[in-house]
């Protein structure tokens, strides 16, 4: 009975030694847990304080780029009404030069003319309810013919067809007085980009350029009559 004792003791005590191990150890997982979680959450302020102040830096950048911005759209505008303004002053500038030439001289592609004006334009409603408008440049007249001349800065190969397919048929439904008179076209301009001249030659439209103070007529092919 003694021995079955003294076992059970030590069996005992046994266990309480291998608990009290699992309890250190038990102790020992939670204190690093504890400071896992103390680090994760650490982690997690510092990554959350890095994305808002990430966030405060991209909300000004992106408040200055706005302002960036609408500061070069401004500019632009400004440029544009400059441009514009120039091109403007330089149209009616060439406007001006060919109107008073030819007002004085009455005569265009060998033809004389009894009138010339340079505020001839018109609205017109149409048959499907739409309004036409147009405005010419030049127009100069006689009883048999009229020739309209538009007047440019600098002149295109586009600023000939635009007088062939659709001035020509605007005056004669905005004027349809004159709808019956032969329509002569020309274009007037300070300066011809290079592929105008053949353009012009190949829809017969007459070409007025300033040399010097004397106009000049490029018209040694047939201007026609439309």
């Amino acid at each position: 009975m003694k021995e079955t004792g003294e076992n059970c003791r030590t069996e005992i005590e046994k266990y309480r030694i291998e608990t009290e191990k699992y309890r250190a150890e038990a102790e020992k997982y939670r204190a690093e847990t504890e400071k896992y979680r103390a680090e994760y959450e650490e982690s997690r302020a510092e990554g959350q304080a890095a994305f808002e102040k990430r966030q405060a830096e991209f909300a000004k950048s992106q408040a200055a780029f706005e302002k960036r911005m609408v500061d070069l759209d401004a500019r632009i505008a400004a440029t544009n009404d400059t441009v514009n303004g120039i091109g403007k002053s330089n149209g009616m500038f060439a406007e001006d030069i060919y109107y008073r030439t030819l007002w004085r001289k009455k005569e265009f592609a060998g033809i004389h003319f009894d009138d010339v004006s340079n505020s001839f334009g018109g609205i017109k409603k149409l048959p499907d309810g739409k309004r036409l408008q147009d405005q010419f440049d030049i127009v100069m007249l006689n009883d048999a013919a009229a020739a309209i001349i538009e007047s440019k800065y600098r002149a295109r190969k586009d600023d000939v067809k635009t007088l062939v397919e659709k001035k020509v048929n605007n005056f004669k439904i905005l004027f349809s007085d004159y709808k019956d008179l032969k329509i002569y076209l020309g274009l007037a301009a300070l300066a011809f980009e290079d592929d105008v001249v053949e353009e012009a030659r190949k829809y017969g439209v007459g070409l007025l350029q300033q040399v010097g103070d004397a106009v000049e007529y490029a018209t040694d092919w047939e201007v026609k009559a439309y």
